[in-house]
């Protein structure tokens, strides 16, 4: 394939990519302010967003984590900023343990995953409940904040094969090479 055509394909490529996984953080956002169950909801953009993290650089990761905060801050109703620099920091890590360090496998999703959501959920907890000394407040976090964390780990169990698929259909273009066999070749 020739170098151009490769280069201009894998530009059209990341950027169908990305639109998707804008577009898929868009229809969570939505999922998330429309709908009203009984169930614990789980925090599905931080799912994503750990899940997107895994297969792109740290600096996209970083900026994903930041953006998909900010929807879940506009969500839930909290400080606006205060998810945005919490994800932006965890999207970060993630995106360089997987980098550097891990493999991509889906346990290790789901670990970094509860990681993120505890993280999330404990400085909501801190800052919401604990440090105002509301009674009971122990009973809070096992109440609604445990269930939101197995529930944002259920979740990004979902989203991993979504995402994985995407970027393997829509990554880089990867070229075999096959050498042929010649006896013209003189070897001295």
């Amino acid at each position: 394939m020739n170098i151009d055509v490769k280069r201009k394909r894998e530009k059209i490529n990341a950027a169908v990519r990305w639109a998707l996984y804008y577009l898929l953080l868009a229809i969570e956002y939505i999922v998330m302010t429309t709908i009203q169950v009984n169930i614990p909801v789980p925090l599905l953009l931080l799912a994503t967003a750990v899940c997107i993290s895994v297969f792109e650089d740290p600096f996209d990761s970083a900026l994903t984590g930041c953006i998909a905060g900010l929807m879940l801050d506009a969500a839930e109703g909290t400080l606006i900023g205060m998810n945005g620099i919490i994800m932006m920091w965890c999207c970060l890590m993630s995106s360089l343990l997987f980098y550097f360090v891990m493999r991509k496998h889906i346990i290790n999703v789901l670990m970094l995953s509860a990681a993120s959501a505890f993280v999330q959920t404990g400085f909501r907890y801190v800052f919401y409940y604990s440090i105002w000394g509301y009674d009971k407040h122990g009973q809070i976090y096992l109440k609604e904040f445990l269930p939101v964390i197995i529930t944002t780990v259920i979740a990004s169990a979902l989203f991993y094969p979504l995402i994985r698929f995407m970027h393997r259909k829509l990554g880089k273009i990867r070229e075999t090479y096959v050498e042929e066999k010649s006896d013209d070749i003189v070897r001295e």
